[in-house]
């Protein structure tokens, strides 16, 4: 009965150190990017193009798509949008949430805009801030998930050479 309870113990605990996993998919894109549409994603892949910068241009298809995306800039804090394409979409995801304002642009689809927006995207600094906590977090938790597992594997190993 004791070797039923500690097993109970030792899964419940293992159950408890397993971190979430987001079931919405891997983000495959780049952290600066343009989101765009088909009618203006090849004007805007020239305008970067010309100005020089490391911006990706995607074409979206659909209000759902960007909305993933966008729920991927809320989990990747090194990920900065423009919007060029959508904007309403993008515009009523802001004002849900607003942790992403400093890090997702909306711009008309006009020359000038594009070129303005691209300079101001490329600016952004992702790393203000956020870079020693994301990391401190994660070692404190597993340190004391490993201290708590430790201790209950040897109290169990020690109570078998008993």
């Amino acid at each position: 009965m004791k070797k039923i309870g500690i097993c109970i113990l030792i899964i419940f605990i293992s159950l408890l150190s397993v971190s979430a996993v987001s079931a919405h998919g891997a983000d495959i894109t780049d952290d600066t990017m343009i989101i765009a549409n088909e009618s203006n994603g090849v004007f805007a892949k020239d305008i970067v193009d010309n100005l020089g910068l490391n911006i990706t241009v995607y074409k979206f298809k659909s209000d759902g798509d960007v909305e993933h995306q966008l729920e991927h800039a809320l989990t990747n804090p090194n990920k900065r949008i423009l919007a060029i394409a959508y904007q309403d979409t993008v515009e009523s995801y802001l004002d849900e949430h607003s942790e992403l304002k400093s890090r997702v642009l909306v711009s008309n689809d006009d020359e000038k805009s594009i070129s303005d927006s691209c300079k101001k995207l490329v600016e952004i600094d992702v790393n203000s801030g956020s870079g020693s906590n994301n990391f401190i977090t994660p070692l404190v938790v597993g340190v004391v998930i490993g201290l708590l597992i430790g201790i209950v594997v040897g109290a169990v190993v020690l109570k078998r050479k008993k």
